[in-house]
C-alpha cells in the first residue's frame, strides 16, 4: 500500500508584535506602529506602514527618533510577556485543528494536514484563519504545499496578496506552484539565506524558480547538501518532516540588562535573588529539578574598561526549591563583585536539569512533599494573581530601580489581573 504524501501548511501570524498591541489599542489599528528591544535601544518589529518608510528592521531608535516622530509613529516598549501568552493561544488553537504541530517560532507553525478530512486546502486556510482572528484578534496568513518550503513561500504569498484573503495553496497544482516560484525573489527562500543569495545573483538567478532550474550536481558544488533539499522541496518534493520533538533544555536562563550601570551591592543582591527565584519558577514549570546555579554579571560593553564574570556553584541537592537556588545565586554573588565597577547586565543560569521524577526514585518521596507543596503553593498563588505576590525576602520588591527601561510598555492584559483592559459605558 502506497503511503500518504505530506501535505504541509504554515500558519504565520502577520507582523506579531505589533498586532499583539494592536488587539488591545484599536486606535492604531491602521497606523504606524513600532516595537521596541528591552531598554528601547532597537526596533524589533514594525507594521507595514513604517516598513513603508523604510525603517529597517533592528536599528537603533535614535537613528530613525526623527523619521518616526515625524509620521507619528506609535511606539511599545517589547511587552515579551503579552507576546508569549498571545503564541500559546495561537497554538491551542492550531492544536483543536490539527495535532500533528511543529512551533517553529513564536509566531510560525507548522501543520501536517494530509491525513484530514479536507476537500478544498484553501477554503480550509480561510476558515482556519478565520478561527485565529476570531478568538485572539490576530491576523495570520497561511500557505499549503506539499514541501514546508513551498508552505512557507505560500503563506509569504498570501501575506502580500490581499486577494488570497489569508490563504495560498498549491496542492495539486502544478502551474500555481511554478508561477509562485517565479514570483518568489531567491533571497526569500527558506534556506538559502542572506550569504548565499548575491552569489546566486550574481549568476543571474533572480527567483526560486531559476534555483530549480540549475542542476543538482552544481548545486552540491555551490550550495551545499542543504541547498540541494531546498530545490527538491521547491519541485514539491518534500525533503523535511514535521519536527515535534521537544529536546529537553540543558539549561534556564533569567537575565536582565539594567536601565543604568548598578555598583551598590545590596541592589544587585536583590536583582539576583529575584532572577534566581523566576528560574526557579520556570523550572517548577516545566517539572524539573536543577543540580548547579551559575550568576553572571558584566559591565557596559561601552565602557573604557569593561569588567565580567560568572561563579557556579553546585547544590547540595539536585532541587527546584526558590530557597537553596537564591542562595546559591547569592553566594556565587559574593565571589564575583567587584566594588570597583558598575554592572550593566546581571544574571542567573540553572544547570544540570533533570526531571523532577528522576529525583523522587532517588530520594526519599516523604522527604520532598512538604518543599514541593509550600512551592506549588507559591507559585499557585503568583500565577492567580499575575504578580510575584509571594516572595522571599531577598528579592527586590520594587524593581523598578534596576529594570530594563520600558517606559512605553503596553499592559499586561492577559496574564495579570491588576492590568486587565477596562470598559467604560456610555
Amino acid at each position: 500500500m502506497a503511503s500518504i504524501k505530506p501535505i504541509f501548511a504554515l500558519v504565520d501570524c502577520n507582523n506579531f508584535f505589533v498586532s499583539c498591541e494592536r488587539v488591545f489599542r484599536p486606535d492604531v489599528w491602521h497606523k504606524p506602529v513600532a516595537v521596541l528591544s528591552n531598554n528601547d535601544g532597537c526596533i524589533v518589529a514594525r507594521s507595514n506602514e513604517v516598513k513603508a518608510l523604510g525603517v529597517p528592521m533592528g536599528v537603533p531608535y535614535f537613528k530613525v527618533r526623527d523619521l518616526l516622530t515625524a509620521n507619528d509613529v506609535t511606539l511599545f516598549s517589547g511587552n515579551f510577556t503579552l507576546y508569549g501568552d498571545f503564541s500559546q493561544r495561537v497554538v491551542q488553537i492550531l492544536q483543536t485543528a490539527c495535532p500533528a504541530i511543529e512551533v517553529y517560532s513564536v509566531d510560525e507553525s507548522f501543520l501536517e494536514i494530509s491525513h484530514l478530512p479536507i476537500s478544498d486546502y484553501t477554503t480550509w486556510g480561510r476558515e482556519l484563519r478565520a478561527k485565529i482572528y476570531q478568538y485572539t484578534g490576530l491576523p495570520v496568513s497561511i500557505g499549503i504545499g506539499p514541501s514546508k518550503t513551498l508552505a512557507k513561500a505560500a503563506a509569504d504569498f498570501a501575506k502580500k496578496n490581499h486577494d488570497t484573503q489569508g490563504a495560498f495553496s498549491v496542492v495539486g497544482d502544478d502551474q500555481k506552484r511554478i508561477d509562485l516560484l517565479k514570483w518568489l525573489p531567491v533571497k526569500d527562500v527558506w534556506g538559502i539565506g542572506w550569504r548565499t543569495a548575491p552569489k546566486l545573483q550574481a549568476r543571474g538567478i533572480e527567483t526560486a524558480y531559476d534555483v530549480t532550474q540549475v542542476s543538482l550536481q552544481w548545486a552540491q558544488e555551490q550550495l551545499s547538501i542543504r541547498g540541494v533539499r531546498t530545490i527538491r522541496e521547491l519541485k514539491g518534493e518534500s525533503c523535511y518532516a514535521l519536527d515535534n520533538t521537544h529536546e529537553p533544555q540543558q539549561s534556564i536562563a533569567c537575565t536582565r540588562s539594567f536601565s543604568h550601570a548598578i555598583r551598590d551591592y545590596y541592589e544587585l543582591e536583590g536583582a539576583v535573588a529575584t532572577f534566581a527565584a523566576r528560574a526557579a519558577a520556570k523550572l517548577r514549570q516545566q517539572g524539573e529539578v536543577a543540580s548547579g546555579v551559575m550568576t553572571f554579571m558584566r559591565t557596559s560593553k561601552h565602557s573604557e574598561v569593561q569588567r565580567g564574570g560568572s561563579q557556579l556553584m553546585q547544590l547540595a541537592q539536585p532541587t527546584a526549591d526558590t530557597g537553596p537556588i537564591i542562595a546559591a545565586a547569592l553566594q556565587a554573588l559574593q565571589q564575583t563583585y567587584d566594588p570597583e565597577f558598575g554592572y550593566k547586565k546581571a544574571g542567573v543560569v540553572l544547570v544540570g536539569l533533570r526531571t523532577a521524577q528522576q529525583l523522587a526514585l532517588q530520594s526519599n518521596p516523604h522527604q520532598l512533599e512538604r518543599r514541593d507543596s509550600l512551592m506549588a503553593t507559591v507559585d499557585a498563588i503568583n500565577q492567580r494573581f499575575g504578580v510575584r505576590l509571594v516572595r522571599h525576602a531577598s528579592e527586590h520588591l520594587d524593581a523598578r530601580a534596576w529594570h530594563s527601561k520600558r517606559e512605553l510598555r503596553s499592559q499586561a492584559y492577559t496574564t495579570n489581573w491588576r492590568e486587565l483592559r477596562t470598559v467604560s459605558a456610555g
